[in-house]
């Protein structure tokens, strides 16, 4: 096989997986779920949200809760433990659905914490002004590995702008109800 040959073979191959690239990276798809605003009436409305690809999403499944912006540990990033914070609904009340904030450690552990401090879903403020993504679980590693399997509520990111909207109600003194699809 000559010089030629082989550069010609050399660019149709390059050719080919430059093609096959673009072809799987095409095809990513950020798996939305719908989250619908029932009070207040500033914000009412159905919104677009991105599930987590860990926990136990309920499919074709519906849930409702009010929503609780924590005043410390915004992030989630820490035990709400250490905060003497705790989302367990009161008996008789809607269940407690916790608004933190993105950034500084993984989706995964901001929605363990939460579900630990008796959270019944997890909904997570985008930081950036961008279109949504899926939160990914971490690759496992010893820290994680303890907590990934056991994430058991749904959690679910929403875009930058509607999480101002929801913490500028909670903050209001509005009760923020939402059903999770």
């Amino acid at each position: 096989m000559g010089f030629s040959t082989r550069l010609k073979a050399a660019i149709l191959l390059v050719f080919l997986v430059l093609i096959l690239t673009e072809l799987v990276a095409g095809r990513f798809v950020v798996e939305k779920n719908s989250l619908r605003v029932t009070s207040p009436d500033s914000i009412k409305g159905t919104h677009d949200s991105a599930i987590g690809n860990f926990g136990i999403p309920q499919y074709g499944g519906s849930m409702a809760g009010t929503v609780v912006y924590p005043k410390d540990n915004k992030k989630g990033c820490k035990s709400f433990d250490d905060f003497g914070i705790s989302f367990k609904a009161k008996p008789g009340a809607m269940p407690n659905f916790v608004l933190v904030d993105r950034g500084d450690c993984f989706f995964a552990l901001k929605v363990w914490n939460a579900q630990n401090a008796g959270a019944a879903a997890v909904l997570v403020a985008d930081d950036i002004a961008e279109a949504l993504i899926t939160m990914d679980s971490p690759e496992e590693d010893h820290a994680s590995e303890k907590y990934i399997a056991n994430i058991t509520i749904p959690s679910a990111l929403v875009d930058k702008s509607f999480g101002e909207q929801l913490k500028k109600a909670i903050r209001g003194g509005d009760m923020v109800n939402v059903n999770l699809d």
